[in-house]
């Protein structure tokens, strides 16, 4: 129904300028897919169901070839978070990525992004630092729009760097909170820092000292599953980045302000 509706808006609107936000609700649990595709094997299931996603998103990018339209449309297909490992077989796989949905790790927060359009290099790939945050200023970018100039802006444009006219991202650190919004890291380059707090029992009427935070420092370019961590060895990068982060985090609070 989601791609039927897609094609159904692209057919429509092909002799004009489109937007097409199209966010499956799968393969978030409980799975579906339908019966003529459905593998009956409950340890099949989140493959069962990526593989109609990319089924169902062949088809739109079909139409475009159809509609003459795919060297004029950029595709941007990417995701909002890592795996949701508690659920096993029905939630997926950070591959060599650190832990998932929820954490601060890399498999929580580093996602796939797949790019086409015009202008991008075919079968080329971008290691740079990105968010998704970055998207809505590149799409004004790519499409020669105007943002309005009240509203900040708080993404960069990063259409040189999907064009390949820059090796470099305009993002240079992303600040890390965990799920309870309580801020947790920082990453500058290939430095990636975490603080993580002990976890307090809800019914803690002890009073006992509170532990001090673990300190994680991790070199993404060398380690990308951060199986090691050389805090100790940089105690200099550890204090610069907490202190980082810690200005970033003020600057947001004091920022903060209304959705549009």
């Amino acid at each position: 129904r989601y791609t039927q509706k897609a094609i159904d808006f692209v057919t429509q609107n092909k002799d004009k300028p489109f937007f097409v936000y199209l966010p499956h609700s799968m393969p978030h649990i409980p799975l579906y897919v339908p019966d003529d595709v459905r593998d009956p094997n409950p340890k099949n299931a989140y493959i069962n169901t990526i593989e109609h996603i990319d089924s169902e998103v062949g088809r739109l990018l079909d139409t475009l070839d159809e509609l003459e339209l795919s060297d004029n449309t950029y595709v941007i297909y990417t995701t909002d978070n890592g795996p949701w490992l508690p659920f096993r077989h029905h939630g997926g796989s950070a591959g060599p990525l650190r832990d998932g949905k929820g954490t601060t790790f890399e498999g929580g927060q580093r996602v796939p992004c797949l790019i086409r359009g015009p202008g991008v290099p075919a079968g080329t790939v971008c290691n740079a630092l990105a968010s998704t945050i970055d998207i809505l200023p590149t799409i004004a970018a790519l499409s020669e729009s105007q943002l309005p100039r009240r509203h900040k802006i708080d993404g960069h444009d990063i259409s040189a760097l999907i064009k390949g006219d820059a090796d470099k991202s305009p993002r240079k650190e992303f600040v890390h909170y965990t799920s309870r919004g309580e801020l947790e890291g920082i990453r500058q380059g290939d430095w990636k820092l975490l603080v993580k707090k002990p976890r307090q029992p809800r019914n803690n009427n002890q009073q006992k000292p509170a532990k001090p935070p673990e300190i994680l420092l991790f070199n993404l370019n060398e380690d990308l599953g951060e199986t090691v961590n050389v805090a100790e060895r940089h105690p200099d990068i550890v204090a610069r980045l907490r202190a980082r982060m810690v200005e970033l985090d003020a600057e947001i609070t004091e920022n903060a302000r209304e959705p549009w």
